[in-house]
C-alpha cells in the first residue's frame, strides 16, 4: 500500500519534541537498509519505507500486515498519534485527545488503537 502515514506527538496543542528515540529503539531490530533519515524495515510478512525524524515519522510503501502492528507498537511507545494522509487520526494512548490542537479533534475517529489490525480495519473501510 503506497498510502503515506504520519506519526507524531502533541503536548498542549503543540508538536512534541519527544518519541523519536523510543520509535528508533523499537524499529532497530527490523531495519534492513538505512540512509538517514530514510529507513527500510522488514517484519514478518512485509516491509515499509520510512523517514524518521526525532519528533515525527512518515511511512510509505507498506506491504503485508505485520508492519502495521510494528507501527502501532512504536506509536504507543513514543506516545504518538497516527495520521494516514487524507484520513482520520488514530490515538494510541489515553490522554492524547486532550493534547491535540483543537483543529484536529474533529478528525479523530478511533479513540484508541491497540494493534495494526485495528488500524487497518478503519483504513480499509474508507
Amino acid at each position: 500500500m503506497s498510502l503515506n502515514v504520519f506519526l507524531s506527538g502533541f503536548v498542549a496543542g503543540e508538536p512534541s519534541a519527544h518519541g523519536g528515540a523510543q520509535m528508533r529503539e523499537l524499529l532497530a531490530p527490523h531495519i534492513t537498509n538505512e540512509n538517514w533519515p530514510f529507513l527500510l524495515v522488514r517484519v514478518g510478512d512485509g516491509e515499509a519505507a520510512l523517514m524518521l525524524f526525532e519528533p515525527r515519522m512518515m511511512v510509505t510503501h507498506i506491504s503485508g500486515r505485520d508492519p502495521w502492528d510494528l507501527l502501532v507498537r512504536g506509536a504507543r511507545a513514543a506516545n504518538w498519534i497516527i495520521r494516514p494522509a487524507g484520513g482520520p487520526i488514530f490515538l494510541t494512548q489515553p490522554g492524547q485527545l486532550e493534547e491535540l490542537p483543537a483543529e484536529l479533534n474533529d478528525k479523530v475517529v478511533v479513540v484508541f488503537v491497540e494493534s495494526g489490525a485495528d488500524l487497518l480495519a478503519v483504513i480499509e473501510s474508507r
